[in-house]
């Protein structure tokens, strides 16, 4: 699952909400959350948490515009970060770049050079040499850009979205999701065989139709437990709470996909 310590304002949580967000997710059978950036207390609040209750994290480096790319102070000071404060038993993958392929944030070949450099630092840093580093996009981005990164990624990760493709029902979402990961692991197939996840995925619950894919309560309860009978060891649920805090986007959807009510509902 996901999980980003912010409030409905998109401001930092507290200590207390934040600890107890990761003990209801550890109740609830996960055994990995993965984090986008190291703000917000991660270190301090989310990584103990985690600790207590067995959880392992997929760490995030994230990458943006504006001079915040590969190499650059804004990504490397993540990476320092993670390497100072992550106990190394933590961690159980590192997602370099969440969309930067598809946000045109850096060429491939860019990237690929970064996840590079970022797994020669955690080695240098004694971190156990099976962690898989890796970076997430879209099947179509994949599928346009991404075969210039198959010799530096160590796993697959994909980020399928069914709700966004406008023929696909919720009771069909785990079959789309299971098939998209299959069509998309065919860009890299070695990385594949080694391991292959979807970084993100899940369905909303309040919103405005995309076609046939609906966006309510009933919907996302019903995708959600076809996402997880279908592919559930291989993913990552968008996120316990809903995020008050992002932009509506389009089809008004974007602030409705945390999954805590669907779960509960299983």
């Amino acid at each position: 699952m996901t999980y980003t310590p912010y409030a409905s304002d998109g401001q930092c949580m507290t200590p207390d909400a934040i600890a107890a967000d990761i003990k209801k997710i550890a109740k609830l059978g996960f055994t990995t959350i993965r984090i986008y950036a190291t703000d917000c207390g991660v270190f301090e609040h989310v990584v103990p948490a985690c600790h207590e209750h067995s959880i392992k994290i997929i760490y995030g480096v994230f990458l943006e515009g504006n001079g915040k790319g590969p190499f650059s102070d804004h990504a490397n000071e993540q990476v320092k970060d993670i390497i100072a404060h992550a106990p190394k038993d933590s961690v159980a993958m590192v997602i370099v770049g969440n969309e930067a392929l598809f946000n045109n944030v850096c060429s491939a070949e860019q990237l690929g050079a970064y996840i590079d450099h970022v797994r020669n630092q955690f080695r240098s840093a004694g971190f156990p040499e099976d962690i898989a580093f890796t970076t997430a996009e879209p099947v179509g981005t994949w599928e346009e850009k991404g075969a210039a990164l198959c010799s530096h990624i160590d796993v697959f990760c994909a980020q399928i979205h069914p709700f966004f493709t406008a023929t696909i029902e919720a009771c069909d979402a785990g079959d789309f999701v299971a098939q998209q990961l299959d069509q998309a692991s065919k860009v890299c197939p070695e990385a594949a065989a080694r391991g292959r996840f979807v970084s993100e995925t899940g369905w909303p619950s309040h919103g405005n139709p995309n076609g046939k894919a609906v966006p309510s309560q009933e919907q996302q309860n019903i995708a959600i437990k076809s996402i997880i009978e279908k592919v559930g060891s291989s993913v990552c649920l968008l996120g316990l709470h809903n995020d008050m805090w992002k932009p509506a986007g389009e089809f008004g959807v974007e602030n409705w996909w945390g999954v805590e009510t669907a779960l509960a509902a299983m």
